[in-house]
């Protein structure tokens, strides 16, 4: 989607309201910055709805100056320079009631891939710029491109070639061995006060509490959509209308891909001081020549299933929950399940019968570790069933470029991950693990057969009805480990320079590949990257 910096000004000077209103990137790392205040005990704040919004933010009582939140203060030189490294937006227009930001951003990195028998270098070239701001206080808007030429690991290099499309990112051609790729996302909102938000948007969306989400990630590529909020009392509520890509049409690098559409509704209650329960339902369905947008599916209701049961729907409906419960002001334990299809019956046979498809996530979160502030602490637990989020056609999975809306592993999976951070002013310290049993798509001979691990598949092309179970298939071991450490230069626009070690693993019965990856980096943090996986 791109959007017109013109079109978008004449359009925000229209309206005026009571607050100001836009929203932070969606990134693991700045929202460390507000995580320990949002999720006080009595907080009332939503925080398994993300992206956030800074004026919700403030209202939480993180009322410190956006973006230096809990940063400390900056350097005392006064020159241009210094000012517009450290503290301030490359350009600024603003006024009273408006702003306008420009930005250039970046993805640059080098590094050396070790692996089992051989090494090579790494590294990312990214370019790009960034426009945002906000006018009468209500309106907001940003714009965003990226262009990046890379090399990457072989894991990394291995998946590119078999999906055509960087993990979270765009489409690619092929470059010298490596890749070239875009990045663009953009989004207009509108705050009324109180109660309303809506966002037009081509960007990422993102349901839970945990570093996945079992729901709906952040893992594929922007996709356009239309949000609208609704915020009242200790409810929030939220209708999410998107248009996905199904996989590639036609042979060679200009092959086009099929549209297919989503529905979201997601309702978020607080009760008491302690407990927050989320409902999520969404639905799936394709375009074609017979069949053109299903305007049945614009009820902003929640509970469409029994819409989709009348109308004889031959589309994929899920049903999720979400949950966080406040231990303590400092401890918190949170989860999701995921319902694809299931019948009691048969869960209670345990016969592994192929439908029972659901998946389950459960965490714990500490902030202020030992009472040393900004040290936070996380585990969490992922299992999801073979041939969850398949449905008939990669048309109706739940999936868009090629890539889970959910978790970037697929489906026939158990896995743990531990995270960790520390901040002290602009350093932070970020180490994250993860392991992972899961089951891929090949037999003993190394055939290709569909056991349930990757979503674009048709659940119609198992091969047994029962007996199924998670690790099915081939079975491989994955552990993933990084560590980073990051400066961030400018909180303005979110530049930070990192460097750090990251380690991958995998084992099965047709042998074993380690990679050892040193990398430093100089980029805006601007979004999360799945790598490990």
């Amino acid at each position: 989607m791109k959007l017109s910096t013109s079109c978008l000004v004449s359009m925000f000077w229209i309206f005026s309201t009571q607050a100001q209103h836009y929203y932070l990137p969606l990134s693991h790392e700045l929202n460390a910055r507000y995580d320990s205040t949002l999720n006080q005990l009595g907080s009332t704040f939503h925080t398994s709805i993300k992206p956030y919004s800074i004026n919700e933010i403030r209202q939480a009582g993180a009322n410190d100056t956006f973006p230096s939140f809990g940063l400390g203060p900056f350097p005392n030189s006064q020159s241009v320079l210094s000012k517009k490294l450290f503290r301030e937006h490359l350009l600024q227009v603003k006024g009273d009631d408006y702003q306008i930001t420009i930005d250039p951003i970046f993805d640059l990195s080098v590094g050396i891939s070790k692996e089992t028998d051989t090494s090579f270098a790494t590294r990312a070239n990214g370019r790009g710029v960034q426009v945002e701001g906000y006018f009468g206080k209500g309106f907001s808007f940003h714009s965003r491109f990226l262009e990046t030429q890379a090399l990457y690991p072989s894991y990394l290099d291995s998946a590119i070639r078999a999906t055509s499309v960087v993990p979270g990112g765009g489409r690619t051609k092929k470059l010298y061995g490596g890749f070239d790729f875009g990045v663009s996302s953009g989004s207009v909102s509108y705050a009324l006060p109180k109660y309303f938000s809506f966002q037009l948007g081509y960007d990422k969306n993102f349901i839970g509490d945990g570093y996945r989400s079992l729901l709906l990630s952040d893992n594929s590529y922007n996709y356009p959509f239309l949000k609208i909020n609704a915020n009242f009392w200790k409810v929030k509520y939220m209708v999410l209308y998107a248009m996905f890509l199904d996989g590639p049409d036609g042979k060679g690098e200009d092959r086009s891909y099929r549209r297919k559409y989503g529905t979201f509704h997601y309702l978020d209650i607080n009760i008491g001081k302690r407990l927050s329960v989320g409902l999520l339902e969404s639905i799936i369905w394709k375009y074609d020549s017979t069949r053109a947008f299903d305007i049945s599916y614009m009820n902003p209701v929640i509970f469409l299933r029994p819409v989709e049961f009348s109308i004889g729907s031959p589309d994929n409906a899920l049903l999720g929950l979400n949950f966080k419960y406040k231990v303590s002001p400092k401890h918190h334990v949170y989860g999701q399940v995921m319902l694809d299809e299931f019948k009691i019956s048969e869960v209670r046979a345990g016969d592994g019968w192929w439908a029972n498809k659901h998946g389950v996530q459960f965490g714990w979160r500490s902030f202020s570790f030992f009472g040393i502030r900004n040290l936070d602490l996380s585990a969490e637990f992922n299992y999801v069933r073979p041939y969850t989020y398949q449905h008939r056609s990669s048309g109706t999975a739940y999936a868009h470029f090629n890539q889970p809306l959910a978790h970037p592993l697929g489906a026939n999976f158990v896995e743990y991950v531990g995270t960790a951070s520390y901040s002290l002013k602009r350093w932070s310290l970020w180490s994250r693990v993860s392991l992972a049993d899961l089951g891929y798509d090949y037999n003993e001979l190394f055939e290709p057969v569909n056991y349930g691990n990757n979503v674009l598949l048709s659940y119609e092309d198992r091969p047994s009805e029962y007996g199924n179970e998670v690790g099915q298939g081939l079975s491989t071991q994955v552990l993933n480990a990084d560590l980073k450490l990051g400066y961030l230069v400018n909180p303005a626009s979110n530049l930070m320079v990192e460097g750090g070690v990251r380690l991958r693993s995998s084992q099965n019965d047709f042998g074993a590949l380690d990679a050892t990856i040193i990398y430093f980096g100089f980029r805006n943090s601007f979004g999360n990257r799945y790598l490990d996986f």
